[in-house]
Order: C-alpha cells, then sequence, then structure tokens
C-alpha cells in the first residue's frame, strides 16, 4: 500500500499566527484565557493548557488578565466590554477572518442587505454577523439562498472556509434576487488549494484519511469534498483512531488535514499508517515507487527511511531535475517523498533509489489530470530555446512557447531563466516525453477576473484615477485597474484641440469621470473636462449686457461673423447689425483676424451662445462724443441738432 500526502494540508497561516500569538501571551504573572477554543483542534488546546492557558466559554467568566480573542473572531461588543473589564486582549483572529469582518461592515455602511455565506452557528459566522450590526442573512445552501426575499442591493461575504465551488453555486442565485450585487469572496486562498488539493488526491487513491478535530468546519468540509469525488474518507482527530480494516486490499491511500491540524499530529498518523503497512513495505522490488522519508543530506547523496531492512540512498544526479548544485538545495531532512527502487539489493547492502526517475513516472499523470482539469502548475524555467523557453514541471521536462508566456509577445525571453511561475497544462504527451504549457492563458483568465470584478464595482457618473496608456488621434486611452477607457478627444478639454497631446502624454496620472460602461464589451467612456465646470460659464459670468467690448473675428458665414471676446468665448453679430447700411456679404465689412468693437446684446446661457452687435457699438461711440460735445459747444448755425445727429436715434424709436 502507498501512502500519499496531500501537497497542501495542515496548519494555515492564520492558525499558526493564533498559536504563536498565544504562546507568546503565556504569563507566569497573570492568568491568560482564550475565549472559546483557539482553533478547533483539542490536542493544540491540551499542549496550550499545560503552558497555562486556560479556555473561557464567556468573557463574564474571566475576571482580570489577558483574554486572546480566537482565530475565528468576535463581533465588536466584545472589545467593548474587555476594555470595561480592564482585560488585556489579544487579538489573534485570522487575518483572512478580519477582512470578512471589515467587507461586511464596508457593505452594511454602503446601503446593502448584506448576506453571510456560511455555517450559521459556526463561531467565524457568528463574528462576522456581529461586525454586520446582526442584521445579516446567513445562508448555508443553494435552497436557502433561493428563499431569500428581493433586495434592490446585496452585499456578499463568506466563511473564510466555505467550499469555493458551494459558495459561487448560492452566489449565482443571489445575483438573480437583486439589481445590484456585490460579491466579497473571502474565501481564503489557503481553504482552496487545501480543498483542490484533497480533491485531486482523492480522484487517484482508493481511500482517504482526513485528519483534524471533530468541531472543526474546515477538516469536516475536507471529508465532504473527498467523498464527492467518489472516495472512501474516514475523518479522525489523532493516530489511536485508525482502523486495519480500513486499509484492507487497498493499492494507494492518500492523508490530508484541515488548517487546524499540527504537523505533529499529521507525522504520527503518517507513521502509524506506515508501521500498518510494513509487511507491504518490506517486499520491496526493483522499479516500484514507494514513500519514505529523508533522514540524511549530504553534499551528493541523500538517505532515505523507507521502512526497509537498510536506508536507501539517492545519489545527486537522481534527485531532481534540473540538476542542483548540491543535495542540500533540493530536499531537506524530514521530507517526504516517493522515490522509484533503482536496485533492492546492491553490492554495498544500499537500496539505490531514484527521485528524478519517480518523479517522470508520477509527473505524467500530474500533467494529465492538471490538463483535463485546467489547472495551473508550478514551472520552474530552465534555459531558453528557439521559439520559446524549457521549463521544469514536476520533474520533467516542459516547453512554453514565446507566444504563452505573457499577454504580449515576448522578444527578450533571457529574463524568464530561473523564475518559479504558474502554467496551464495545452499539449500532454506521454509516449512522446512531451509537456506543453501555457501561462497566457492563467494571465488571461486572471485578467478576466479582474476585469469582471473592476466592472462589478464601477457606476455611470463616478470619479475614478488611471493612467495614460496611449494616445490616438480620436482621444487618449486609460487604464483602469487592468481595463483601458477611452477619453474621446471632445471629452479632453472644454476648448477645441486639435490632438490629445496638447493636454495629456502617455503615463500622466488622470482623475476621470464614468460617463459610459458596456460590461460585456469591457469598454469604458470616460471624461476628463467633466471634473471642473465648463470654464465658459465662469468666463461669461464676468460679461453684462449692453457692455461694449473689444473682439477678434475668427470666422464669417453668410448670416454673419463671430467674434472672440474673451478666451473660449465667442459670439455672433449677425449680419443685420453689421452697419446701418444693408450688407449682403460680410466681407464687404469685416475681414478674419481683424480686431472690432461690439455691443453684447444677449446671453443664451442654456444653449452657449452670445449676441453682438458692431453697428450699436458703434452708435453707442457717436452718442458719447456727441454727449462729450454738447457739453463744450453750441450749435453756430441755423441746423439743428436733429438734423446733424438725428440719425443716431432712429433704431431707438
Amino acid at each position: 500500500m502507498k501512502i500519499y500526502l496531500a501537497e497542501n494540508r495542515g496548519f494555515c497561516y492564520g492558525v499558526k499566527r493564533a498559536i504563536d500569538l498565544a504562546v507568546h501571551a503565556a504569563d507566569t504573572n497573570c492568568p491568560v484565557y482564550t475565549l472559546g477554543p483557539i482553533i478547533h483542534n483539542p490536542q493544540m488546546v491540551d499542549q496550550l493548557q499545560e503552558m497555562g492557558i486556560g479556555v473561557a466559554a464567556r468573557l463574564e467568566d474571566i475576571a482580570t488578565g489577558k483574554v486572546i480573542i480566537r482565530s475565528h473572531g468576535v463581533g465588536p461588543e466584545i472589545y467593548c466590554q474587555a476594555e470595561a473589564k480592564q482585560l488585556t486582549v489579544v487579538d489573534a483572529t485570522c487575518p483572512h477572518v478580519k477582512k470578512a469582518q471589515q467587507a461586511a461592515q464596508a457593505l452594511l455602511k454602503a446601503g446593502c442587505r448584506v448576506v453571510i455565506v456560511g455555517e450559521r452557528h459556526h463561531p467565524e459566522v457568528q463574528s462576522i454577523l456581529g461586525w454586520a450590526n446582526n442584521e445579516a442573512d446567513v445562508v448555508e445552501t443553494p435552497l436557502e439562498a433561493q428563499a431569500l426575499p428581493y433586495h434592490s442591493r446585496l452585499g456578499v461575504v463568506a466563511q473564510t472556509t466555505f467550499a469555493a465551488a458551494e459558495f459561487d453555486a448560492i452566489v449565482a442565485i443571489l445575483q438573480g434576487k437583486c439589481d445590484e450585487c456585490k460579491v466579497e469572496r473571502t474565501i481564503c486562498t489557503a481553504t482552496d488549494l487545501r480543498q483542490q488539493a484533497a480533491v485531486n488526491l482523492a480522484r487517484n487513491v482508493d481511500s482517504m484519511i482526513i485528519v483534524g478535530g471533530r468541531s472543526s468546519a474546515n477538516t469536516a468540509r475536507l471529508a465532504s469534498v473527498c467523498r464527492t469525488a467518489g472516495t472512501p474518507a474516514y475523518h479522525i482527530e489523532s493516530a489511536s483512531e485508525l482502523k486495519a480494516e480500513w486499509f484492507a486490499g487497498l493499492q494507494t491511500v492518500g492523508i490530508t488535514a484541515g488548517a487546524s491540524t499540527p504537523d505533529w499530529v499529521i507525522e504520527e498518523v503518517y507513521k502509524k499508517m506506515e508501521a500498518m503497512n510494513m509487511t507491504d513495505v518490506v517486499k520491496l522490488e526493483t522499479g516500484t515507487i514507494v514513500t519514505g522519508t529523508i533522514v540524511g543530506v549530504r553534499h551528493d547523496e541523500v538517505f532515505v527511511d523507507i521502512g526497509y531492512k537498510a536506508e536507501g540512498v539517492i545519489p545527486l544526479a537522481e534527485l531532481a531535475y534540473p540538476a542542483p548544485q548540491t543535495a542540500i538545495d533540493a530536499v531537506s531532512v524530514g521530507q517526504v517523498i516517493e522515490v522509484l527502487v533503482v536496485d533492492n539489493d546492491s553490492a554495498d547492502g544500499q537500496v539505490k533509489l531514484s527521485k528524478v526517475q519517480a518523479d517522470r513516472l508520477t509527473a505524467w499523470a500530474k500533467l494529465g489530470q492538471a490538463l483535463a482539469a485546467g489547472q495551473p502548475v508550478e514551472s520552474t524555467i530552465t534555459g531558453t530555446v528557439k521559439g520559446g523557453v524549457t521549463a521544469a514541471v514536476f520533474g520533467v521536462r516542459g516547453f512554453i512557447p514565446a507566444s504563452q508566456l505573457d499577454l504580449k509577445f515576448v522578444e527578450n525571453l533571457e529574463p524568464f531563466v530561473g523564475q518559479t511561475l504558474q502554467a496551464i497544462p495545452i499539449e500532454v504527451d506521454q509516449d512522446k516525453h512531451k509537456a506543453v504549457l501555457s501561462r497566457r492563458q492563467l494571465l488571461a483568465q486572471e485578467k478576466q477576473a479582474r476585469e469582471k470584478e473592476l466592472l462589478a464595482k464601477l457606476n455611470v457618473g463616478q470619479t475614478i484615477t488611471g493612467k495614460v496608456s496611449r494616445l490616438a488621434n480620436f482621444g487618449a486611452f486609460v487604464d483602469i485597474g487592468g481595463i483601458d477607457g477611452l477619453i474621446h478627444i471632445s471629452d479632453l478639454s472644454w476648448q477645441r484641440i486639435k490632438t490629445p497631446q496638447e493636454i495629456v502624454n502617455v503615463g500622466d496620472e488622470v482623475t476621470v469621470v464614468i460617463l459610459k460602461i458596456d460590461a460585456e464589451a469591457k469598454k469604458l467612456s470616460l471624461s476628463l473636462k467633466d471634473i471642473e465646470r465648463d470654464p465658459w460659464y465662469s468666463t461669461v459670468d464676468t460679461l453684462t449686457i449692453g457692455s461694449i467690448v473689444s473682439g477678434t473675428v475668427t470666422k464669417l458665414a453668410k448670416f454673419g461673423a463671430f467674434v472672440k471676446i474673451k478666451n473660449g468665448i465667442e459670439g455672433l453679430v449677425h449680419i443685420s447689425e453689421m452697419a446701418e447700411r444693408r450688407v449682403a456679404n460680410p466681407e464687404e465689412v469685416v475681414s478674419t483676424g481683424e480686431q472690432v468693437a461690439v455691443k453684447i446684446l444677449s446671453i443664451d446661457k442654456d444653449n452657449k451662445r452670445i449676441g453682438l452687435s458692431m453697428l450699436q457699438a458703434e452708435q453707442d461711440k457717436e452718442r458719447a462724443e456727441f454727449s462729450d460735445y454738447l457739453s463744450t459747444r453750441a450749435p453756430a448755425s441755423g441746423v439743428t441738432l436733429g438734423d446733424k445727429f438725428g440719425h443716431l436715434f432712429k433704431r431707438e424709436d
């Protein structure tokens, strides 16, 4: 029977952080308590109690000292009560749980009806509910989601250990229950990886052992997803619960563990299963793959305990692809690995092993699974070749074409050498030892997800900041967090411009207003000029109807002349207002570029039109001159003043 360990298992970052904080909080001078079990693992809780850290079910049970907020978090009222009791608070809330709490609070403040996807009575869900002012709906199944009433705006958060597939199914239902649905996918990445690793392993073994506390939700969910894959799964807390009959007649067994399970508990389970498996291990045959634990590492060889009468040895050349400079660069003592038995009875009594050959045999199965599921795999770029780069993938040689290395074609491939990156298998042929991968597809998927998430957050009329990515004759493109929006040349400035370069350059950071969103085409129409009030109105507010101003003729038309009277302000002198005599063509009176005096007749702010008169400006000038004349002289002949100046007043009658 072969025993396999899931790639992602056991303590997550948040749990490890909580344990570390608790250990550092241990104090012989004052009592220390966790508010409820710090994690759902009785063995770890017992260890902490041995260090003097007790467990209190309620805050009321703690009179003085320190209180440790467990990884599941609590509502805001607990912090207030602890402060009132003058307790020292050690906040061990998982950062991912904290993010879910903050997301629920923000969605509530934004006017959304908050929906928490998770287990109603789980302490983490209860803590998130507290940060949503206890006004949220909690749903655990698609059926519960279907039963929710309609709301105009919904805001969705998730229990960090909730199954990703179930969450997506519930969100799909909720999106049909509202006009607007804001989704904060607060499922922990480590949870996703742990569940996916468990499913991938479960599909390739005869049975699964799931290690973790009985009350651990994420451990129970691991067992559930493994059973969903069609594999028998046994949920245990410790090695003492293992039963030999579970493994009768099995060829392969997998082990995974919940986020609250310490490594030493997993190790105990593994070693006991190894002991149960000893009768099979002693039948060591050349060409078989066995699991072993590294017990020694030298410069050029590695010693492996495979449960045989003698330790196995892996020469440096058989350790990894690409070959490391020294064994220490590739493996470490205590690491559990799979190896191929090359020689089970060598002259020196050692068992000759090869990790490279074992990797190659299992690599093709892993690559095939990744190809079928469209899952990314870790690839280390080892060199450049014609048309692309070579990569080490599960210990075999893969190839990434230059066209599949990035979203844009990469000219210089050298900077990628030595990098470890994720890529999706697109062609796998074991017979030809051919594995072709694409990083571009993965980047495209990630870009599409970011675009979808971004578009969901944008609204028409919203003000956002971006960077000018390129210019065209018709406008400027602005990168808004991965989506290019267009500022049409007419929306760049309130003034008439001939090219976008008059206003912006590539690389400029700009603040713009969203005019239109086409989510399906992933297009945004933006405006730079709408950030500020049209300066036409500010300038026109300084003008007064009836005043005479100087201007420049900018354009002639059949019906009159356009005159610029201030920067950005033009008015029209109708042909009838150009002279006293009848004018057939404006060119008879003025020419483009000529300076003229005009009187402001009207200002139409709604249509941005200004009426001007050259004729009345001239008449007002003559009236002023006449008034000056009267103040200094009297008429010297029999000609009346009416005879001399009456024409100035004809239009007034």
